[in-house]
């Protein structure tokens, strides 16, 4: 069986129905449960473990959390097309993991001229953040 969404191959009797698509289970939880950037809750969750666990910056983070920050780093305020392309990243990949980024308070993202930018949490970027 092959997902809908993705085109995974499923495992025998691991398929997901849902609103007639036949899906695998990262898809099937993706639809129900969309990455969320802005939850005060896993901000303080992701906080408060990197914080016992004695850690600042990129330590702990995946390899491609840090080249996302680093990318974000160096570049200067980018959009999320541009960290795509960059990395060769799907929007999914980059939705999940920019909400941990920001999460940890590491990356945060500004409108300007009705784009959206992401930029290093402390720089202030092309202009102050303004939501709406």
């Amino acid at each position: 069986m092959t997902c809908q969404k993705c085109n995974a191959q499923i495992p025998p009797d691991e398929e997901v129905n849902y609103r007639g698509q036949t899906l695998c289970e990262d898809c099937y939880v993706e639809l129900l449960e969309p990455p969320r950037s802005c939850d005060v809750a896993a901000v303080h969750a992701a906080k408060s473990a990197r914080k016992a666990a004695g850690q600042e910056g990129t330590d702990g983070l995946t390899d491609l959390q840090k080249s996302i920050y680093n990318y974000v780093e160096t570049t200067g305020p980018v959009t999320h097309a541009q960290i795509m392309e960059q990395l060769n990243l799907s929007r999914l990949q980059l939705d999940k993991n920019f909400a941990i980024l920001r999460h940890c308070e590491l990356l945060r993202a500004f409108r300007q001229d009705g784009q959206v930018f992401v930029t290093i949490w402390t720089q202030g970027g092309l202009g102050e953040m303004k939501l709406g």
